[in-house]
């Protein structure tokens, strides 16, 4: 017999087929949580919706959108609304069959089955306080309370009657399913005791806000003692007393108290004086009350972060009085609280003020404190609040703000409730300098420099483009000033002196023929000056080439002299010098442009007049020097302006020497009768014409 060979492909083959054709044993489904004591133990581990719920007891609680509280005898759980739900009332025997969710605070049943059982028995409460429905730890759990009613209500949609219980701890709210009860008013101020359900009010972290407790009817209700019959029938009693304890009493019940109405903060809330003491007291319903009334008020006393209040109080006016005047404590006695509640009048400055809607927050400050000071207008506009900084009488009811972290009572700040805007008195407005003025008057300095700097900067740019206009300018008209001195000169030295030659030439063409001898004379006398316009030439020249002109070593007359001498040696006319007055220095330019006039109007009397006599007459005056030529040449029109129309430069020249040195030029002529030249300059040049001297 052959041994059987083994194949791991058969083998996987064949175990694959098994897996696939035998049958997996499927999971058992949990079995029914049947307590809540079940319930509240897995809830904490409790992950997802799947655990299912069957359990039985009775209703103790009813709401309109159809979730109730179930009690399975020992401990209760709250059951989400279904349409089943809406038809159950208190008492009722039901079955729930659903799921348990973990919920945000305690768990609680998705209802899928309600199986009615018909009528039930509440279960025995657990006397409960006020401290252990505060914990949340009695949450859905059937509970007996007692305590005084301070206020009753009924809901809006009047579905749930709600009362103020004042317990041994603390104000608890209490709803109670709504019915015809018609004696709602008189449970106020008595002393009950009675049966229900824990509830809280939780936040998004699942945190306790605030107890509260629901009572199925008023049939749970038991008044332990009534009220009295009427709100003011208790005793009267001071602000300094209401809130010591009565020996046996825990509750705190209504008191009645009487005084003057300080301030009116609202419809519902008011101040008053009670001799030295102040006190808030809060109604339930409007009141028209004004500062000055004297009243008795009934409410419910109680302490709100070191405070008294007189809660859910009614009013009734006795007389009326003068507005009481405002106390003026200190400063340290306000941060005691000896007069917390109280109306007050103290000058502070204004540091701030906030407006939100109908709300002012302000800022006050005094004696290195800060406080606030609170005010509710009506207007449709900001109300005309003082500046910022201003020294102010502000008058209000202190109301200690915050209190020291202390084992002891000690206040830390207070704030003033102001009625309006009276209240509020300009003592001393603020300096005209305030910081924000500053401020303001800084950045406006600060755009203005910087604008002024752009400003200078563009102006800057500008100059330098006029100056670099300007200095070209300046070149180009001191060129052209160059260039007409040149010319001047020019026409002074060579006119003069090729004139001259030219008469020269004549005469030795006239008398060549007739008598030789005095040719040879002429010809040395045209050499001469030849040689003299040359040195002139030569002496202009180097003027031009040098960065100063050297002064001139001969006086006006005698280069009237010299001129006057050359043209005498000519032979072609009788030159004659005169001269009046003192002689005197003048200033070089002042000779220079006197001497060319003078040489350039003897040269159009020879070269144009064809004149054969000249006078020369200079007069040394006291203010001035004066200088006439007068020749008895042809003449000419001066209107004809000879000097475009002949291309003859010598009467330009001479206008432009005398503007030259501030001085008045005279042409006096006429065609067949001479020519005179006139022109007087003063001894001093001025500032502008001596520094160009």
């Amino acid at each position: 017999m052959s041994p059987r060979t083994f194949s791991l492909p058969s083998f996987v083959s064949s175990l694959l087929a098994w897996a696939l054709v035998s049958p997996v044993p499927a999971a058992e489904p949990p079995a029914p949580i049947t307590t809540v004591a079940e319930a509240s133990a897995l809830w904490p581990t409790l992950t997802t919706d799947d655990r299912p719920v069957q359990i039985e007891g009775v209703v103790t609680g009813t709401m309109p959108n159809g979730a109730f509280r179930l009690h399975d005898g020992n401990l209760g759980i709250y059951v989400s609304r279904s349409e089943a739900g809406q038809k159950l009332t208190p008492g009722d025997r039901v079955r729930v069959a659903g799921t348990l969710r973990p919920g945000g605070f305690s768990p609680w049943i998705l209802p899928h089955v309600l199986t009615p059982l018909g009528r039930g028995v509440f279960p025995d409460p657990q006397p409960a306080s006020y401290s252990l429905l505060a914990s949340g730890v009695a949450d859905n759990q059937w509970l007996e309370i007692e305590g005084v009613v301070r206020a009753v209500d009924v809901s809006t949609a009047r579905d749930f009657v709600i009362l103020d219980l004042g317990m041994s701890g603390g104000n608890l709210r209490v709803l109670v399913n709504y019915s015809a009860h018609p004696e709602f008013s008189t449970l106020v101020d008595a002393e009950v005791r009675m049966r229900g359900l824990a509830a809280v009010n939780v936040n998004k972290h699942g945190h306790v806000v605030e107890p509260t407790f629901r009572v199925p009817s008023f049939t749970e209700i038991t008044v332990i003692r009534p009220a009295p019959a009427g709100a003011f029938d208790s005793p009267r009693v001071p602000v300094a007393g209401m809130m010591r304890p009565i020996p046996g009493v825990w509750q705190r019940h209504r008191v009645r108290i009487g005084g003057v109405v300080t301030r009116r903060i609202s419809e519902t809330m008011f101040f008053l004086r009670d001799g030295q003491l102040g006190l808030k007291v809060e109604t339930k319903q409007p009141v028209a009350v004004r500062p000055g009334d004297v009243i008795e008020t009934a409410g419910f006393p109680t302490m709100e972060e070191g405070l008294a209040v007189l809660q859910h109080a009614e009013v009734r006016q006795t007389g009326a009085q003068a507005t009481p005047a405002p106390a003026r404590p200190t400063l340290a006695s306000l941060l005691e609280g000896t007069h917390n509640s109280d109306l007050v009048s103290l000058q502070a400055r204004l540091v701030d003020w906030a407006v939100s809607g109908t709300k002012v927050t302000l800022i006050f400050e005094a004696d290195n404190q800060l406080f606030k000071g609170l005010l509710n207008h009506t207007s449709s506009h900001r109300p005309p609040l003082p500046e910022k900084n201003s020294l102010v009488n502000v008058t209000g009811v202190a109301v200690v703000s915050e209190l020291e972290d202390t084992w002891f009572y000690q206040p830390r700040s207070f704030l003033l409730l102001l009625a309006d805007i009276a209240d509020l008195q300009v003592v001393r407005a603020p300096p005209w300098w305030t910081r924000e003025r500053l401020w303001r008057a800084l950045t406006i300095t600060c755009l203005v420099l910087l604008a002024a700097a752009g400003w200078v900067w563009a102006l800057r740019r500008q100059v330098e483009r006029k100056r670099a206009v300007i200095e070209q300018q300046a070149r180009h008209a001191a060129a052209l000033e160059e260039r007409s001195r040149i010319a001047r000169d020019l026409h002074d030295t060579l006119e003069q002196g090729l004139t001259g030659l030219s008469l020269q030439m004549k005469a030795m063409e006239t008398e060549l023929d007739s008598s030789p001898h005095p040719v040879r004379s002429r010809l040395q006398q045209a050499r001469q000056m030849l040689r003299q316009s040359r040195a002139l030439a030569h002496n202009a020249i180097r003027e031009l080439r040098s960065e100063a002109t050297a002064s001139r070593h001969e006086g006006l007359a005698e280069g009237l002299r010299r001129v006057a001498d050359s043209w005498n040696q000519s032979g072609a006319l009788q030159v004659e010098i005169r001269i009046a007055g003192t002689p005197r220095s003048l200033a070089p330019r002042l000779e220079n442009h006197l001497l060319g006039i003078g040489t350039e109007a003897m040269t159009n009397a020879v070269k144009h007049g064809r004149a054969d006599a000249i006078l020369v007459e200079l007069d040394f005056r006291s203010a001035e020097v004066a200088l006439r030529i007068k020749d008895n040449g042809s003449g000419f029109d001066p209107q004809q302006q000879l000097e475009k129309v002949s291309g003859c430069f010598g009467l330009l020249g001479m206008r432009e020497r005398a503007r030259e040195v501030g001085g008045q030029i005279r042409i006096l002529s006429e065609p067949g009768r001479g020519t005179e030249i006139f022109v007087a300059a003063p001894f001093g040049l001025g500032p502008e014409l001596a520094a160009r001297a």
